[in-house]
């Protein structure tokens, strides 16, 4: 009986696993195909005016920030080089008790203001407010705030916004310069377009200058590398196949286009939700469906933005922490989805897919591993069967993670060489030997500590773009 127990829990891993690779191989064969008709489509996105100047919609980038004086320099000044015709920044202080908001103020000659805010969306009070041109049209405007949290921040930007798109961008983050007028060409494509995703690349690695990369160098620290191949695979692989079905539930907090009514007719961010941008999109995806407007949500893995990564272990288990709690807080607010005809793909495929194979794979990870170790130590565990098996998925894995890394040089030429290439190669295997399992152990504890977790924010450290010095590995 207890063999036959140890044989099914031992089925059960195996299975969850076999699942999860089909999906995963066919996701990944989809984009390929995808990433080619977007290839040959861009070919013509300027015989069809797609690209031009006389059919651009003015875009207001909203940057909320909290004690980022390290970098919110780099990201506006990054920013005044976008080639696109009309835009605005509007800088929301969230309180911060560093100098940012002095810093932005000087470094760019701001004024005061007097101006009148129209709450559409509800946040906290402003204290003050200034603005001063940047560039020919293009106005910076700083609003210091009471402080209220990421959300809060972004939904007085929402209030102060101008213009009818706005895009939704990190303190850390430095937009590619072409980023705003590739990301606009899913909402000229397709009038049924309310929000799209941008391409999140890491920042740690290259050397950039004015929105453009002046350099690609291979990270010194092998937690950079191994989150390098992480961002490869989700934002090349996953994304692109979801998209096809009008079936992401995620636009990253880092850079996304969002219709500014669409928006406010949700009620803005929540501000109770650590996972701001994932309860978006979702209360989007609600909204449209439960009135039956036609709508779309895309992704456009041509419009790069260009975020740090954690470079610390402390860094990374703060940040997985609250990804988790994010994913759990949405998955359990917008739980009426699930197993739903009415929401399509959505409910009966994303949201399952986020339910088992997001949230709950930590917890399969981590007692899986217990599992085996118990069946190992009291004879249950078949040994030549269950290396057989991790073999063949670390292979799996393996190709999985060079077709991610062909994705990426097809889609941008040039920016991995042969010795970073074959880095990567070796470290998506060496993750699967303690990597990947301390990860599911740091989202574990924010599972298991998710009541007395859920409003927690802890900050990870930056340093300025400009300052990054990333060493190439000996060779």
């Amino acid at each position: 009986m207890l063999e036959f127990v140890v044989d099914s829990i031992n089925y059960f891993f195996m299975i969850y696993i076999v699942i999860y690779a089909i999906i995963f191989f066919i996701s990944t064969i989809s984009s390929i195909i995808e990433l080619e008709k977007n290839r040959v489509y861009r070919k013509y996105e300027y015989t069809f005016g797609l690209k031009s100047e006389e059919n651009s919609i003015p875009i207001s980038i909203l940057v909320p920030a909290y004690n980022e004086s390290q970098t919110i320099i780099d990201c506006i000044e990054s920013n005044i080089y976008l080639d696109y015709p009309e835009f605005e920044i509007i800088v929301i202080n969230d309180g911060s008790t560093d100098e940012m908001g002095e810093l932005v103020r000087q470094h760019f000659k701001l004024k005061e203001i007097n101006r009148p805010i129209k709450r559409v969306v509800p946040c906290q009070k402003e204290i003050s407010i200034y603005e001063g041109k940047i560039r020919e049209g293009i106005n910076l405007i700083l609003i210091n705030k009471v402080n209220g949290g990421k959300a809060d921040a972004l939904n007085m930007g929402i209030n102060v916004a101008k213009y009818p798109l706005i895009v939704c961008l990190d303190a850390d983050s430095v937009l590619q310069y072409d980023s705003l007028s590739e990301i606009i060409v899913s909402f000229m494509k397709d009038s049924r377009t309310i929000a799209v995703g941008g391409n999140v690349k890491v920042s740690n690695q290259v050397v950039l200058d004015k929105g453009r990369v002046i350099e690609y160098l291979s990270p010194k620290k092998f937690i950079v590398m191994m989150q390098l191949i992480e961002y490869y695979r989700v934002f090349l692989n996953t994304r692109v196949w979801f998209n096809q079905f009008n079936g992401n539930l995620i636009i990253s907090g880092a850079f996304g286009l969002f219709r500014k009514d669409a928006v406010i007719a949700v009620g803005g961010y929540d501000t109770n939700s650590v996972g701001e941008d994932m309860d978006l999109v979702l209360r989007l995806h609600s909204f449209y469906r439960k009135n039956q407007l036609p709508y779309r949500i895309g992704y456009e893995p041509r419009a790069i933005c260009w975020s740090q990564v954690p470079s610390s272990l402390k860094d990374i288990k703060n940040q997985r922490r609250r990804w988790q709690i994010g994913l759990m807080t949405s998955l359990f607010n917008h739980r009426y989805m699930a197993f739903n005809f009415h929401y399509g793909f959505i409910g009966l495929f994303s949201y399952s897919y986020f339910i088992v194979y997001e949230m709950l794979s930590c917890l399969v990870d981590i007692f899986g591993l217990i599992f085996i170790m118990i069946s190992y130590f009291t004879g249950f565990l078949n040994f030549s069967f269950f290396i057989t098996f991790m073999l063949i998925y670390i292979i799996y894995n393996m190709v999985i993670s060079i077709v991610a890394i062909k994705c990426e040089e097809f889609m941008f030429q040039g920016s991995l060489s042969f010795c970073d290439k074959m880095k990567l190669i070796l470290f998506s295997i060496i993750e699967n030997f303690g990597y990947h399992q301390l990860l599911s152990f740091y989202r574990l504890s924010a599972f298991i500590g998710y009541r007395q977790q859920k409003h927690q924010w802890k900050k990870i450290n930056r340093v300025q773009h400009n300052k990054l010095k990333p060493q190439i590995y000996k060779t």
